[in-house]
């Protein structure tokens, strides 16, 4: 296991031809991930939550807080000072305008500034690829919203910009002072700085040195207040003018600006006043009149940042002057009689001078030849632009252990300007002079005392002057990448660049690569002395015989304005040192390709995606990634690896590719103008005829076999990786549109001369696509022609295809290597496109690991991924099965894995068998894995159908349902029996209860109901007398007493008929108590048929009534409890 881990670190840890590129920041210009970009473009960086630099060309770039490895350094030295490292890019001035002369230019929707609205800049942004410790990037599973389609939004950039110097510069008049509201040039207004005050004394610029002192705080508040000095209160403010084209180094732990080309207030020069022609007077203005203007200079100042570019000092202040050298080669316009060698009359008007004191800057007052005349001289490079600048990090190990370091930077050519008008015996012209490539080379320790190491014209002119070049420090090395001892020296490396001559109007561009040997040891070192910090030992700088062309013409073209990156050894490269060339322009032509070079003389430069002759059958990257740029000869289809019979895939294993185009038939698409992808899906009706075979009569065609299986393949590839429109699918499963397909007006109808005999063929037909029903169709000029039937399915064959990520044609940009990877940011596009961007190159390809899977022969289905790349947390997986796809690539992440309980055939899948999955990370730039093997990315397991638990317990849930029910149906049932048993006993208890009481009626009122009427009739009658009688009675008590004993005493009928009525009542009352001790006894029998019913009745009554109470005794005891808690509550309040 261990030798196979170490040999996939190896194959992991390759370098490869070829690689994509992520982009970082600005607006999203590839199809996999989401960059860092602005939210705003025309507002103040300080209001905006995601700020961003302006597009623009000419800048610079350095990286503060990288450590690079020492070879003097013990390796826990080197990882520890490494391990503390926390990489920012620092990005410097520029032009956010546009080129001269770029009138039919566009500008990136990305950029601040508009046409014509752009300006030379100098501030300063810091940009952090990602937090420290953390990913460059991040994968966000919120944007995870189809499995079949890939978002971009789901990795997305961790980097982060912010403007920390918006930039300063003088103003245009004093705003104090006995000189309020005069001109104020950027010469006064840096005045105070250290390395030029002392050289402006009694000068225009500081008249009066003492102004430079620290003023009191109150100064800042009010100005005006007498002892306060303006140019004193400017000194912290103070930094370099706006410029492009200068070179930036990152030494001594400071950032230095080196030269460039500025735009700065000044005064005119007085030579370029009227006047001065022929030995007459010049007209000169008087110093207290304007002749201020904003112009265009060339520098070569220093400044130095030591606190990551917020404050600036300036180190050197330069010269307005040319170096000697270039003089005695430019500007001598007369020579001495008696020695031509001796220049009599040199250098312009302008440079004329008595002292140092009348020259600017560092220059010094100097006669030249035998002429009593002096001008100003330079004692370090001409003001230039374009120059490259490196640095080299010097050492040396002492006897007693300690180590001597110091860095040296270097100066490299650059576009100087000269003047070659002549104006009596001095030079004149415009003041910019001419364009003039010198080849010089300066060094310095500090910035302040430069050594010439090459002179700007040589004899032999085997090393040309240029500019737009680039320069680069190799450390010491062997062939076969083996850094070796200090014996050895390290190399200055110069690549390409563009020259030119003021006598032609031509521009040579350059493409050969050279060095210069240097020293590894400080030259102080051989001095004997270090103690004296400049540079004065000549032993110590390289000769002529160190320069040595490594070759007159690299495999890349001639160009200029291209970048050139250098990667340092390290365990991340298989320690290898590596150079990376991209970019440029030509005459012509904008340059996209990107070269590399491992410093191996004999294998030279390798180009990212650049068609080499057989490999056709390669799985190489540039095969794999397409654009729609690409070569149809790159067009290729590419197949998984299979297991082998044990199901095994122990090696890494790559793709296997087929072509699908013949190197004949590239030839005769190439005879009608088809050589790319994007070719043939544009391709107009009549070509792609003609390619399958049809042509106009008497022509000869020859037909290419699969044309439309490979134009389809072509417009697949046009849509998924297509930036103007963003593909609807991924993997390209639905069909897509022509690109020239009309979308407002119906499309024309091409006919041929057969009426309507034959179908015509619409105009927006393509020559490939079936039309339903018509199998030949009449075409204008070509006669019939062959409709195809079928339509070819190539989502199968794109899905294995990969878009390619390039930063795109640029020139005028920066690059670093940062964190590992080599990064470009801005610059000039084609039309003049101005960029906003940043990208990173990624030549590792990511490996998948599956973390988690599903034991064969079980019932899991569960799967989990991971890669070796923090940012490489989308996956793609595939499920194979016999050989056929189960399901194509599906998209899915870390968090979220990959689920197959779909393959259950309850659930509509396959079922039960072995299956095969294939996963793929993807990482920013669109890497995928490049190898395959059954113990990183490769599963094979036997599926087993899980028991469906849920199925099984809802049987038996719903048997148990049944068999309670049917206990309860029984029950039910059975009471409903007994009920019906006792009901129907009760029912014949009652009938027979009911005939008998019938009979008991009978029998009784046949009896009784004859004696009750008889009864009853003498009763009334007897009541009816009674009441005739009384009404004859006395009103009176004692009449009535009396009448009462008349008829007692009497014993009369009245008394008799009394006896007969009271046993008639006697009789009535009998008869009706026999009646109602008849019904008592009658309902005595009824209450006790009913007995067993009512019993129940009354114990369902008092059980309700129970319950009853129950519910109210516990509602009244919550009611309480509520009650008690809201008094509580109130109480509490």
């Amino acid at each position: 296991m261990m030798v196979l881990h170490l040999h996939l670190l190896l194959l992991l840890l390759q370098l490869v031809d070829a690689a994509n590129w992520a982009q970082s920041a600005g607006t999203r210009a590839q199809t996999t991930a989401t960059p860092y970009t602005p939210d705003q473009l025309h507002r103040s960086p300080s209001t905006s939550l995601r700020p961003l630099w302006s597009g623009r060309w000419g800048h610079a770039v350095v990286v503060l807080n990288q450590s690079t490895a020492r070879s003097y350094l013990t390796e826990e030295e080197n990882s520890e000072r490494q391990r503390d490292d926390d990489p920012v890019l620092v990005l410097l001035g520029g032009d956010d305008g546009l080129p001269r002369g770029a009138w039919n230019a566009t500008v990136d929707e990305s950029s601040e500034m508009g046409i014509g609205s752009g300006k030379l800049r100098n501030d300063v942004w810091v940009g952090r690829l990602a937090p420290k410790g953390q990913s460059s990037w991040r994968v966000d599973d919120r944007y995870f919203y189809d499995e079949d389609e890939f978002s971009p939004d789901l990795i997305r950039s961790t980097m982060r910009w912010r403007e920390i110097n918006p930039g300063r510069i003088a103003p245009a008049t004093w705003t104090s002072g006995p000189k309020y509201s005069l001109p104020l040039t950027n010469d006064e207004w840096i005045a105070c700085q250290d390395s030029i005050k002392d050289r402006l004394d009694f000068t225009l610029a500081l008249p009066d040195p003492s102004v430079c002192e620290e003023p009191p705080a109150f100064c800042y508040e009010d100005v005006d207040t007498p002892g306060c000095h303006e140019q004193g209160m400017w000194k912290k403010d103070n930094m370099w003018s706006p410029r492009r084209g200068m070179g930036a180094v990152v030494a001594n732990n400071k950032i230095y600006v080196v030269g460039g080309e500025a735009r700065e207030y000044a005064r005119i020069d007085d030579e370029r006043l009227v006047g001065g022609l022929g030995g007459q007077p010049r007209i000169e203005t008087m110093k207290e009149h304007s002749t201020i203007r904003e112009e265009q200079v060339l520098k070569n100042d220093v400044w130095s940042s030591s606190d990551g570019g917020v404050t600036w000092e300036l180190v050197n202040p330069g010269c307005k002057d040319p170096q000697e050298d270039l003089l005695l080669q430019t500007e001598v316009w007369s020579r001495n009689s008696s020695d031509p060698s001796l220049p009599k009359h040199v250098g312009s008007i302008g440079s004329k001078c008595y002292q140092s004191s009348d020259c600017y800057g560092a220059a010094e007052c100097k006669a030249l030849g035998n002429t009593h005349e002096k001008v100003c001289v330079c004692p370090l490079f001409s003001p230039r632009k374009d120059h490259a600048v490196a640095v080299q990090h010097r050492f040396s190990v002492q006897e007693d252990g300690s180590v001597i370091a110091e860095d040296v930077m270097y100066v490299v050519g650059g576009f100087t300007t000269v003047k070659q008008a002549f104006c009596a015996n001095r030079s004149c012209g415009p003041a910019d002079g001419y364009r003039l490539p010198v080849e010089d080379v300066w060094m310095s320790t500090d910035g302040v005392d430069w050594i010439q190491l090459k002179p700007a014209y040589s004899k032999d002119r085997a090393f040309r002057g240029r500019g737009g070049h680039t320069a680069l420090i190799v450390p010491s090395y062997t062939r076969g990448n083996v850094t070796i001892g200090p014996d050895e020296r390290d190399r200055l490396l110069i690549f390409g660049g563009e020259t030119s001559s003021p006598h032609e109007l031509s521009t040579t561009y350059l493409n050969d690569v050279w060095q210069v040997d240097l020293p590894k040891q400080p030259c102080c070192t051989s001095a004997g002395d270090c103690a004296d910090t400049s540079i004065a030992n000549s032993e110590c700088l390289p000769g002529p015989s160190d320069w040595t062309l490594v070759t007159p013409n690299a495999e890349w073209s001639e160009r200029s304005g291209h970048t050139t990156v250098y990667e340092p050894p390290s365990s991340s490269n298989s320690f290898r040192h590596r150079i990376y060339l991209s970019g440029g322009k030509d005459r012509s032509s904008v340059f996209s390709d990107v070269w590399t070079w491992d410093l191996d003389e004999d294998e030279g430069w390798r180009c990212d995606f650049c068609s080499d002759a057989g490999d056709e059958n390669t799985t190489s990257p540039r095969n794999v990634f397409l654009s729609i740029d690409s070569p149809l000869a790159d067009v290729k289809t590419f197949h998984l690896p299979l297991l082998d019979t044990n199901g095994e895939l122990l090696q890494l294993t790559n793709r296997s590719a087929s072509s699908i185009v013949s190197d004949e038939d590239v030839s005769l698409m190439a005879a009608e103008g088809i050589e790319t992808v994007n070719d043939l899906a544009s391709a107009d009706l009549y070509t792609v005829l003609k390619l399958r075979g049809f042509d106009y009569p008497g022509r000869e065609a020859l037909e290419v076999a699969n044309l439309c299986f490979l134009r389809a393949i072509s417009l697949a590839i046009v849509e998924k990786c297509s930036i103007e429109a963003a593909p609807t699918s991924f993997f390209h499963k639905k069909a897509t549109r022509r690109m020239d397909q009309a979308v407002d007006e119906p499309p024309p109808t091409l006919c041929g001369r057969g009426g309507e005999t034959k179908p015509c063929v619409r105009g927006d037909w393509d020559g490939c696509t079936p039309i339903p029903g018509v199998t030949k169709v009449d075409v204008h000029g070509l006669g019939d022609v062959k409709v195809p039937q079928t339509s070819h399915d190539v989502s199968d064959v794109v899905e294995e295809m990969f878009c390619r990520q390039e930063p795109g044609g640029r020139y005028q940009g920066a690059a670093a290597f940062v964190d590992s990877k080599v990064a470009i940011l801005g610059g000039i596009g084609p039309n003049s496109t101005l960029y906003r961007d940043v990208w990173s190159r990624d030549d590792i390809y990511p490996q998948a690991f599956i973390t988690a899977k599903p034991l064969s022969r079980s019932p899991q289905s569960q799967f989990y991924f991971d890669s070796n790349e923090a940012g490489a947390h989308v996956f793609e997986y595939r499920l194979v099965r016999d050989g056929d796809d189960v399901i194509p690539w599906t998209i899915t992440t870390k968090n979220i894995g990959a689920d197959v309980a779909w393959l259950d055939d309850k659930q509509g899948g396959p079922g039960r068998g072995w299956y095969v999955l294939y996963v793929r990370a993807v990482d920013p730039s669109g890497n995928r894995d490049r190898f395959f093997s059954t113990q990183t990315n490769v599963y094979r397991w036997y599926y087993v159908p899980p028991i469906p638990w849920g199925a099984v317990a809802g049987c038996i849930i719903t048997t148990l349902i049944l068999m309670v029910a049917g206990y309860y149906e029984y029950r039910r049932r059975k009471r409903k029996a007994t009920l019906q048993r006792f009901q129907l006993r009760r029912l014949r208890r009652k009938f027979k209860l009911k005939n008998a009481t019938r009979e008991v009626h009978e029998r009784v009122f046949s009896q009784e109901i004859p004696q009750v009427i008889n009864g009853d009739m003498r009763r009334r009658r007897s009541e009816a007398m009674e009441s005739r009688h009384s009404s004859h009675r006395p009103r009176h008590r004692g009449d009535r007493s009396h009448s009462h004993s008349t008829h007692r005493g009497r014993g009369g009928p009245h008394s008799r008929s009394h006896s007969v009525e009271q046993q008639s009542r006697h009789s009535s009352h009998r008869n009706r108590r026999s009646h109602r001790s008849h019904s008592r006894s009658h309902r005595s029998r009824s209450r006790d048929v009913n007995i067993g019913g009512l019993a129940d009745i009354r114990e369902r009554r008092k059980k309700r009534m129970s319950d009853r109470a129950e519910a109210e005794r516990r509602s009244r005891l919550r009611r309480d409890r509520e009650k008690a808690r809201r008094d509580l509550r109130e109480h509490n309040d």
